[in-house]
């Protein structure tokens, strides 16, 4: 007997939580201080222009992912771009002061470190693994 094929409607996944916008300013307000650290580690004052070099990082939201991102420029004469942005680590919000840890590998995916973390145990992760920090 064969199996018969038949297509069903697949609703799209839900959101289990989503943050209010005071809860969005305050988690980015706590995110302040390590943006801060890593501006001054990483962005060079006089970088190599040959190459592409950091001149900011720096944190967004996109529905309920947090990102900590890195900017470069590029003044070389084959350059495709002047400026990019590059994506580091996502916080997937779930729930209040719940997280999702992810970083972005060298593979081009992101991929999953912790669930259900507090952001104090995630920025701790961020400051303690180079890993999960901006590339110098």
């Amino acid at each position: 007997m064969k199996n018969k094929k038949v297509w069903m409607f697949a609703s799209a996944p839900k959101i289990k939580g989503k943050p209010t916008e005071a809860e969005k300013s305050s988690i980015q307000n706590q995110c302040k201080p390590l943006v801060e650290e890593f501006k001054k580690q990483y962005v060079q004052k006089n970088p190599d222009k040959q190459f592409n070099y950091l001149t900011d990082v720096y944190t967004k939201w996109h529905q309920h992912y947090f990102y900590f991102c890195e900017k470069w420029k590029s003044e070389h004469r084959d350059r495709i771009r002047d400026e990019f942005e590059e994506k580091f680590v996502r916080l997937e919000y779930t729930s209040k002061d719940r997280f999702k840890f992810s970083y972005f590998r060298h593979t081009g995916q992101w991929s999953l470190v912790a669930t259900d973390t507090t952001l104090n145990d995630c920025l701790e992760m961020m400051r303690s693994n180079p890993n999960f920090q901006p590339i110098s």
